[in-house]
């Protein structure tokens, strides 16, 4: 019996897809804090920079701080 499941993301084209959905006209810079993990700061061209909190891996971080500021505002 045949199904349609699709196969789960690689982690590199998880980290592309994330990247894909940020407009070319925003900054992001990329942080490894003291003591681990990630920090994403995505630059909105009108607004500047906002910081998401550090995450253990950095498409986590992505994840998260496209949750707080991409939606609304792409």
């Amino acid at each position: 019996m045949g199904h349609n499941y699709s196969k789960p993301a690689t982690p590199d084209a998880r980290l592309q897809r994330l990247l894909d959905r940020i407009p070319d006209q925003w900054g992001i810079q990329i942080e490894r804090p003291p003591g681990g993990g990630w920090s994403i700061g995505l630059e909105h061209p009108d607004e500047g920079v906002t910081w998401g909190t550090p995450q253990p891996t950095l498409q986590a971080a992505l994840e998260e701080i496209w949750r707080m500021v991409g939606p609304a505002k792409a």
